[in-house]
């Protein structure tokens, strides 16, 4: 399945690859385990998922986060299996995931304990950050390993918060209003790994803002509608190796492809349970081999895409 489908006329950009779970688990090794060597981490297995929201994808492992059943899955795209991930934190809203090569954390923000949570290769506890009135919601999270940041939405208090990879605090950026680079109800955060840019779905004024690494504003997308290129309930978002730009829709169940300039290039998805459709579309990924990883939240599953890269 291709998109655009080529008797449309135009070339295609992206490949439906399949979903994620399959229907029947079987016994594996740990992501750490096979990636670092490592004990083993998943020793619960999971009966059915809940509402899955964040995603972050590590070589051939998958994680996401289940706010219903409050747990961290893992999915091994090689064997088809899946583990919920025995971490030492008993969560009570866990969200946003991203991921630090650098350091080899995983990092968990639970928008409920008002923390976010950063697990080594043993699955211990090594980085926790949000004192208490720090955080007011953290939803969303992303990793700079070349700038070593990890960037936190902070929902509620309408603002970006970043911080080195050791957790001491850097700066902020944001506030209330709808001028830009300010922010309503913010959510979702991506970075582009090649220029270190910033984009942040500030979900409540129907908008993507793109920011440099330095936090100066550089651009706006979208804007309230139900036309190609504007929002009804933006949520997660990615940027692809050519830095086009990927925004999850929860309203209109899809999700849109941008240029890097902000033009509007084509969308996949609609209401539906069949492959490549949506309902209630939450998180979104897009890792160093540009998969495409989509919570589908309602359907319980994440579907794969693959951009499919012009050879220059």
């Amino acid at each position: 399945m291709l998109f655009p489908p080529p008797e449309e006329g135009g070339k295609p950009r992206l490949k439906y690859v399949g979903e994620i779970p399959p229907k029947e688990y079987e016994e594996e090794s740990s992501f750490f385990d096979l990636i670092l060597g490592k004990e083993n981490l998943f020793e619960q297995q999971p009966d059915f998922l809940g509402k899955i929201y964040g995603v972050v994808a590590v070589k051939n492992f998958v994680f996401f986060t289940d706010t219903a059943h409050k747990v961290v899955y893992s999915y091994n795209l090689k064997t088809g299996s899946l583990r919920v991930i025995d971490f030492p934190i008993r969560f009570e809203l866990p969200m946003g995931l991203a991921y630090s090569h650098k350091r080899n954390v995983i990092y968990v923000s639970d928008a409920k304990l008002k923390k976010v949570f950063g697990f080594d290769s043993k699955g211990r506890l090594v980085f926790a950050i949000g004192k208490k009135g720090e955080f007011k919601k953290p939803v969303g999270i992303a990793v700079d390993d070349n700038l070593e940041r990890i960037y936190v939405v902070d929902t509620f208090d309408h603002r970006v918060k970043v911080y080195d990879l050791d957790g001491n605090f850097i700066r902020g950026f944001g506030h209330r209003g709808n001028k830009a680079g300010e922010f309503n109800y913010p959510t979702n955060i991506a970075i582009n790994r090649k220029t270190g840019n910033i984009y942040v779905t500030d979900t409540q004024l129907f908008r993507v803002q793109v920011f440099t690494s330095n936090f100066e504003h550089l651009l706006t997308i979208g804007g309230n509608g139900n036309i190609p290129g504007r929002f009804a309930r933006p949520k997660g978002i990615g940027v692809d190796s050519d830095g086009n730009i990927y925004v999850v829709d929860a309203a209109f169940s899809n999700f849109q492809i941008f240029s890097p300039e902000g033009d509007i290039l084509y969308y996949v998805g609609g209401a539906g349970t069949r492959p490549a459709k949506f309902l209630l579309p939450a998180g979104m990924y897009i890792d160093e081999k540009d998969r495409i990883f989509v919570v589908d939240s309602l359907n319980r599953r994440i579907q794969i895409f693959q951009y499919l890269r012009s050879k220059k």
